[in-house]
């Protein structure tokens, strides 16, 4: 009874949160009206807005590659396929409800009972891949700060120490999520954490067969999986490659709707700026995927370039409709055609 009356207010908070997007995101439009431009005879190409579409598709799938790759160096016998329909599903569910680091958890615990599996390889396979997300972030990032500021002797069109915060960002977490990796570490933070974080994070990755030493074991599987991993070096450099392909597919998207929309803005500031709004994106946990809040936030980025607001709101409302809403949808017919609920009830409950 005490578990159904707890479902219930979690699905509450779940409506509470998602009507406040929705909310957020309406007053938005009626404050930027982007719908002037768009309506404009013209002015809209809808070629370049479908390839900016496809290519941010593309940058999907690799994101979902570049972890498959990782577990085929772990020996683990999963298709490509069953790789991209896990991640799918963990896009999905963490955009419904906002999880920190949920796409990581949901795909490990996915995949700690395919064929030659574990749970030390499944946490070893997201957190190095979530470890190469976090570089490929901070040197694309820091590699659009200097081709502003230095080559081009111009200005970071947003406040510089808010870039530069997101680079060290980037950087301190990928070296924190290399060191979740460490046997030591490991048996440490799971002999120092309360009871109910270990029942709700550690031991869902344990077997409970083996009782109070469950964890242990899975420690020792991670520590096997990262020898495992570091045999095999260039097959972790594709990786990274692809995972940098999969996010600079965000800000060439956002560059590709501003060309369908007649207005060229300079590729590297772009990345600059949808830098920041991804790290905002990332820290939310409230409100479902930022809804409303990223919108505005975009929009805002591009009215301090010089963009005026209503153009500003047309290229941020169908850069989220290319890398959101229809990503959304993907993730959503790929989700329930696997079934993610049933596959997912325990994680869930």
């Amino acid at each position: 009874m005490m578990e159904e009356g707890s479902g219930v207010l979690r699905r509450g908070r779940g409506l509470l949160v998602t009507s406040l997007g929705v909310a957020i995101f309406l007053a938005y439009l009626a404050w930027s009206n982007p719908f002037r431009v768009l309506t404009e005879v013209g002015r809209f190409d809808p070629i370049t807005f479908l390839l900016a579409v496809l290519l941010n598709y593309a940058g999907l799938f690799f994101f979902a590659l570049s972890w498959f790759l990782l577990l085929k160096v772990l020996g683990v016998g999963v298709s490509a396929w069953r790789a991209v329909q896990a991640t799918f599903v963990s896009l999905f569910v963490v955009w419904m409800i906002p999880i920190p680091v949920g796409t990581e958890i949901i795909r490990a615990y996915l995949v700690r009972g395919e064929e030659n599996s574990d749970a030390g390889k499944a946490i070893a396979s997201v957190v190095v891949h979530k470890a190469y997300y976090n570089v490929a972030f901070g040197v694309l990032i820091g590699a659009a700060a200097l081709m502003v500021t230095v080559l081009r002797g111009g200005t970071i069109p947003v406040r510089p120490e808010l870039v530069w915060f997101v680079v060290a960002f980037a950087v301190v977490s990928s070296i924190l999520f290399g060191m979740l990796l460490s046997p030591s570490l490991l048996g440490w933070a799971y002999g120092r954490s309360p009871e109910w974080l270990r029942l709700r994070l550690f031991d869902r990755f344990s077997d409970p067969k083996l009782g109070e030493g469950g964890f242990s074991q899975v420690i020792v599987e991670i520590d096997s999986a990262v020898q495992g991993l570091r045999s095999r070096p260039a097959h972790n450099l594709l990786s990274l490659l692809m995972v940098a392909f999969h996010w600079s597919t965000g800000s060439v998207t956002a560059y590709m709707v501003a060309l369908s929309l007649g207005r060229r803005i300079d590729f590297w500031v772009i990345v600059l700026i949808y830098a920041v709004i991804e790290f905002i994106q990332q820290l939310n946990i409230l409100i479902p995927s930022g809804l409303g809040v990223v919108d505005a936030g975009l929009t805002g980025a591009f009215v301090l370039i010089g963009i005026p607001l209503p153009l500003a709101a047309a290229i941020s409302l169908l850069t989220r409709l290319a890398t959101y809403w229809f990503e959304l949808v993907l993730c959503a017919v790929v989700s329930f055609r696997y079934g993610y609920r049933e596959s997912l009830r325990e994680y869930l409950e």
